[in-house]
């Protein structure tokens, strides 16, 4: 169970019980410490009450994170990992995690946390850290854990640690799984202004005319102009902007003139070199942003 020289690990444990979730967890990070590495424990309150008292002293040297209210959309849920992982990594040359992975009831959105969990992979790919999402097997649907099989690279359940043969490359797996967006028909064009300070004047008269408040109003303002500047230094200028409702949400869409791009993990990427941080905010501050081609040209749409 030691490190090697992989900079980056992202393993998953699938569990049966309390008993085999410690017996897996508590080695692994003890493990960890003893190398001078850093430890993570990211669970509910009862999970983070459970490992402290299995840790013993160990718990001393460990972070703990309540994660009861953490998943509520992926990119929150990585830009929320980060912090945590760089924190730690700022103390230690190396850390292990163990992270229990939450999702909600519906369905529906079960694709979109195995599209986190492959996006996972790619995001933290640059740090010297090993993750352990865990799940318990007995209260995870079955899709979702066939969705460990495939975003993990390695599992270790009952039998011990297996290479995952279902394993899929992040970026196709997040492609497929993704539904093509469908055209919102109750959308209208609002005019272009000058440049990104002339699209603000005007959505901020949109949000008031839709009574959105003024923190998602200043939020939507600062992911529209970072999608604007992108729009105007990479995709020819703007060539439509389109704003309303759409399913409760309010929605604003930005056509650009330009090819577009083809990259499941745009925005998803933690900012290093190379990488900046405009779409990494952009994703944090709105529920959603889709980026496809459409008849009027690539388009934007960010959903507040």
């Amino acid at each position: 169970m030691s490190s090697d020289d992989t900079p980056f690990r992202h393993n998953a444990l699938v569990y049966e019980s309390p008993d085999e979730y410690l017996a897996r967890a508590v080695p692994f990070l003890k493990a960890g410490i003893e190398a001078g590495e850093g430890a993570v424990v990211a669970h509910t309150k009862p999970g983070l009450a459970m490992m402290r008292e299995a840790l013993g002293a160990e718990a001393a040297h460990v972070t703990f994170v309540d994660v009861s209210a953490a998943y509520t959309r992926p990119a929150r849920t990585l830009a929320a990992y980060h912090k945590v992982y760089v924190e730690q990594l700022r103390k230690t040359p190396r850390l292990r995690a163990v992270a229990d992975v939450q999702f909600g009831p519906d369905p529906n959105e079960w694709d979109l946390w195995t599209g986190y969990e492959a996006l996972f992979n790619r995001s933290f790919e640059h740090l010297p850290a090993w993750l352990l999402c865990s799940y318990d097997a007995n209260g995870t649907p079955d899709p979702i854990i066939e969705g460990v099989w495939q975003t993990h690279p390695e599992v270790v359940a009952a039998d011990g640690w297996t290479s995952s043969d279902h394993y899929e490359d992040p970026d196709h797996l997040v492609r497929r799984i993704t539904p093509v967006p469908a055209p919102l028909t109750g959308l209208r064009p609002i005019p272009l202004g000058r440049g990104a300070e002339g699209l603000r004047e005007q959505l901020v008269r949109e949000l008031a005319l839709h009574e959105i408040g003024e923190t998602q109003s200043l939020d939507l303002l600062l992911a529209a102009t970072e999608i604007a500047n992108n729009a105007m230094q990479h995709g020819g200028g703007i060539q439509e902007v389109r704003v309303g409702r759409a399913h409760g949400r309010f929605v604003c869409e930005i056509v650009d003139r330009g090819a577009g791009f083809d990259d499941p993990a745009a925005g998803y990427l933690a900012p290093r070199e190379g990488i900046g941080a405009g779409l990494w905010v952009a994703r944090q501050l709105t529920w959603r942003i889709e980026f496809f081609q459409s008849p009027a040209g690539f388009t934007t749409r960010i959903w507040l």
